[in-house]
């Protein structure tokens, strides 16, 4: 008896296996069904809510901009682009949101993953999704869009307790500005009430704190010895060799360290080389310049903090030149 229920088990199992086979349709079937959905679902919210929407492409992705501005600048490759945005469900439930005071900084460029970081406005593990990216390509500065976005074209998302796997999403965005780098150093410059006293070929700029006219300027193939603190245009410190107190006091001699710069030889970014050769001995001075003299497209290597077409600040001093 038990060999006979143990069999007729068996028997069970292997029918009810090839049941759930037949009936689980496979990953791409799984896909194409939830996309038909999706696009159902969008047009039906579309209906029911009355809206002129408008279909970026074949992307699936439905928009309306419900505050336009023609004549305003909209996005390319390295612009910096500031919004505002609160994604929900259909149904109205929020799911997430900038913080409705500061803006998310996004900058405009390459899909790959460093490029796609967002700051400040913390969403979204401050990764931009397809569909934000989206109302970015479309949108102008000044304009508010509702994006309505199916499921698989929003990265791949994994479900949530407050979004299933498979939902559209409706992001609601607000693009607040749109800066080129050249625009992001002019306003940082303004805003920071500070006098440009020399400027160089790729946009460089320099304003010096502290002038020594009675010294010769830096010459290509020379040795300055440097003091230095990099910053991004947010205020955001990536590197300094300034010593601190307590280290100059457990060590007198790092009172007159730095770094040793041969003009035209040592390996540092283009911005330096070109800098480095408008100032003087006992000169301190901020270097400003775009990321075409910097880290450019890609971002410097191993940063978390310098990305993609990000222009860079300078704090420094030349200690000496030899």
């Amino acid at each position: 008896m038990r060999l006979q229920l143990s069999l007729f088990g068996i028997g069970l199992l292997a029918v009810i296996g090839v049941w759930l086979t037949s009936c689980s349709p496979t990953g791409e079937a799984l896909a194409d069904r939830k996309q038909r959905e999706n696009a159902e679902e969008i047009q039906q919210y579309i209906t029911a809510n009355n809206l002129q929407a408008e279909q970026l492409g074949s992307t699936g992705v439905y928009y309306v901009k419900t505050a336009s501005a023609p004549g305003n600048q909209s996005a390319v490759t390295g612009d910096e682009v500031r919004f505002f945005v609160v994604s929900r469900r259909f149904d109205g439930t929020v799911i997430d949101s900038t913080d409705g005071i500061n803006p998310a900084v996004y900058t405009f460029g390459t899909n790959a993953p460093r490029a796609r970081a967002i700051t400040n406005g913390s969403y979204l593990y401050n990764n931009i999704t397809d569909g934000m990216l989206a109302g970015i390509i479309v949108g102008r500065e000044g304009e508010k869009l509702t994006l309505l976005v199916p499921s698989y074209y929003d990265n791949g998302r994994y479900g949530t307790l407050t979004l299933p796997q498979y939902s559209p999403i409706r992001y609601d965005m607000r693009i607040v500005s749109v800066r080129t780098e050249d625009e992001q150093i002019r306003e940082y410059i303004a805003a920071n009430k500070i006098t440009v006293t020399d400027t160089a070929a790729g946009g460089i700029r320099i304003a010096k704190t502290l002038a020594r006219p009675d010294s010769a300027l830096i010459k290509a193939g020379e040795t300055a010895t440097i003091r230095y603190t990099g910053r991004l245009l947010n205020g955001t410190q990536f590197d300094s060799n300034v010593p601190t107190a307590a280290a100059i006091a457990s060590d007198p001699s790092s009172a007159t360290a730095g770094y040793d710069v041969t003009v035209g030889q040592t390996a540092v970014v283009a911005g330096w080389t070109t800098g480095l050769q408008q100032v003087r001995r006992g000169e301190k001075f901020l270097l400003i310049f775009p990321s075409s003299q910097g880290y450019g497209s890609s971002g410097a290597p191993n940063s978390t903090v310098i990305g993609p077409f990000k222009p860079l600040l300078f704090e420094m001093e030349i200690l000496r030149v030899r």
